[in-house]
């Protein structure tokens, strides 16, 4: 019998403790019912008070407002309803005469509605019935302007009764639940064993996913064997536990290092999986995709129509996409595989391969080697057609031949420059050859270059004009591919400017840049053509590139070097007006040391 009091004693605290902790919980629960009733029944008077007297308040009609008072007091005979104007005056009231009534505005209630537009309610007790009450009050408005305010006070007595009589029915259940506990308990404690209390926490924890606890297999006398069969089967279950957590998590890595995007669906194909690069390419996260279908991920057809193949097919299918987005459309390599174990099909997987930047690789590739091979055959053809002209005629007069041998001489000259600037080019973009990183003043080297750019600008009658400012502009970088780059843009500005104009190099800084200004007075270039003009080969007018020593390389050469020094460039230009062609640089910090590649 002592074990049983034992059992019995424990089991009654329990219920005690649960009864006392239930019934404090429903005993607030009652009140933030009541209150919550409370506050919906006043918010709902005077909501219903508000639109009522509305019409009234627009007209200015004090008779019409206190009937229609009097009406809903009819209907709400235990609350007192009260309208006001803007002021605070008192236009009627279902509980007194308005006329004897001082001004309301000073009211907490009505201070509330004029600063709150969903104000609480309010317990006070009343300067004209002398009761305690509970005020709420609303503002009225006719679009932006206010008209007055409606009231609605419920005797706090109505609501103390309330909540009294909801909390002792509450107290009554907790007595009926603490007796029929305390009968259960003494039930249970004659027949309920502490070996099967412990072996219910070890299936519950096991039910929860916990580590279930290991039981003392020598207090459990007969069921010994039974708790060190339960004790095997939690060190098996741990182990499986820690290698299934273990197996997810390096899953989880391997899929967030993933380039490609994985995304995983059920058979009832709503999204069970998905790595961060493909809510990259989808445009979603984990959260808001996970456990929808999959058609509403993403709007791309493809993908829906490759999963629906996979699944019905149960074999592992490939289409190639095209996503639009800015500023270009990607291109997508879709592969799907099905999920399947011994019981069948449960699923699909699908890898998103970005094929963007291959293919537009091979498009720069296709486009350069189509460029070269047109570049280099108009020199070739003339080289050729001039030194056959000489070789099969002997006879040729002097100073034809000295003529041809000329035009192929240039034309020589027109191929050693383009193969200069492809292998300047081919340098500056090679990863293994960047330049080097040495302090330098900008000024300096715009010196260098406008020294020697004075010859080509006298042969054209033009000048070269420097603007530089009166103090240092540090950069890090290489001095001779920056030469060159500024060559280039130089060369440019007196080929295609006008015989006797002005190119102006400028050199300034602009925040945290050094800027570097190549202006001139050239015909100008039209602005879609702003963005294509950088590229390899590209003239925006190809009579003119014909000149000799003009590339087609330059531009090009101007924005791999202005990028290999963490810079960018940039253009401004006017058909007609000329041209302003920019190369911006990270200006070198004080302290920043030089580094060499």
């Amino acid at each position: 019998m002592t074990g049983f009091w034992k059992v019995f004693g424990a089991a009654a605290i329990v219920v005690a403790v649960a009864v006392a902790i239930v019934g404090a919980l429903a005993l607030r629960t009652v009140d933030a019912t009541v209150d919550a009733h409370l506050q919906r029944r006043v918010e709902a008077e005077t909501e219903l008070l508000a639109a009522a007297v509305l019409p009234g308040l627009r007209s200015g009609d004090a008779s019409g407002l206190e009937a229609q008072v009097h009406a809903l007091a009819a209907r709400l005979p235990k609350d007192r309803l009260t309208v006001l104007d803007a002021t605070g005056v008192v236009l009627a009231d279902s509980h007194a005469d308005a006329r004897s009534m001082e001004n309301h505005l000073d009211r907490e209630e009505v201070q509330a509605a004029l600063h709150d537009p969903h104000p609480l309610p309010i317990a006070r007790t009343s300067h004209t019935l002398h009761e305690d009450m509970v005020y709420l009050a609303l503002a009225v408005h006719d679009g932006e302007h206010l008209l007055g305010f409606a009231r609605v006070a419920v005797p706090a007595a109505d609501v103390r009764a309330e909540r009294a009589e909801l909390s002792t029915a509450v107290l009554l259940g907790a007595g009926l639940a603490l007796l029929a506990g305390a009968a259960a308990g003494a039930v249970l404690a004659g027949s309920v064993r502490r070996p099967l209390r412990q072996m219910t926490g070890f299936v519950d924890a096991v039910a929860r996913g916990d580590a279930p606890p290991r039981l003392p297999a020598r207090s459990m006398g007969d069921l010994s064997g039974l708790a060190d069969a339960i004790n095997t089967m939690a060190d098996q279950l741990a182990e499986r536990f820690e290698r299934i957590v273990r197996d997810q998590s390096e899953i989880r890595a391997i899929l967030g290092a993933m380039v490609e995007g994985v995304l995983a669906v059920d058979s009832a194909r709503r999204v069970v999986l998905l790595n961060a690069a493909a809510c990259d390419t989808l445009g979603t996260t984990e959260e808001q995709a996970r456990g929808k279908p999959v058609w509403e991920v993403t709007r791309l057809p493809e993908i829906t129509e490759l999963i629906e193949r996979c699944l019905r097919t149960a074999r592992p299918a490939w289409i190639e996409a095209r996503l639009i987005g800015q500023p270009h459309d990607r291109v997508l390599r879709l592969a799907a595989s099905p999920l399947a174990d011994a019981r069948g099909l449960f699923g699909c997987v699908l890898v998103l391969h970005d094929l963007s930047e291959l293919r537009r690789l091979e498009t720069v590739r296709r486009d350069f080697v189509v460029n070269v091979s047109h570049e280099l055959k108009t020199p070739l053809t003339s080289l050729r057609g001039y030194l056959d002209a000489v070789l099969d005629d002997a006879a040729l007069p002097d100073e034809l031949q000295r003529r041809f041998l000329a035009r192929a001489r240039d034309a020589t000259e027109r191929l050693v420059a383009i193969v200069a600037d492809l292998l300047t080019l081919a340098r500056v973009e090679a990863e293994d050859s960047l330049p080097r990183h040495e302090p330098l003043d900008l000024r300096d080297l715009a010196v260098e270059c406008a020294a020697a750019a004075a010859d080509a600008a006298a042969l054209r009658g033009a000048q070269v004009q420097l603007d530089l400012p009166g103090e240092p502009v540090p950069i890090a970088g290489d001095d001779s591919t920056l030469a060159t780059a500024i060559n280039n843009l130089l060369d440019n500005a007196l080929k295609y400017g006008p015989a006797g104009g002005l190119v102006r190099l400028c050199v300034r800084r602009e925040g945290e840049e050094a800027l570097l200004e190549v202006e001139d007075r050239g015909p100008g270039i039209p602005e879609h053509e702003h963005e294509r003009i950088w590229e390899r080969f590209y003239r925006v007018d190809r009579s003119r590139g014909r000149e000799p020593g003009g590339t087609g390389l330059g531009l090009s050469i101007v924005r791999n070097v202005a990028g290999a020094h963490g810079g960018r460039v940039s253009l401004d230009s006017e058909v007609g007006r000329g041209s302003t062609f920019r190369i911006h640089l990270p200006l070198r910090p004080a302290s920043a040391p030089a580094v060499s590649s």
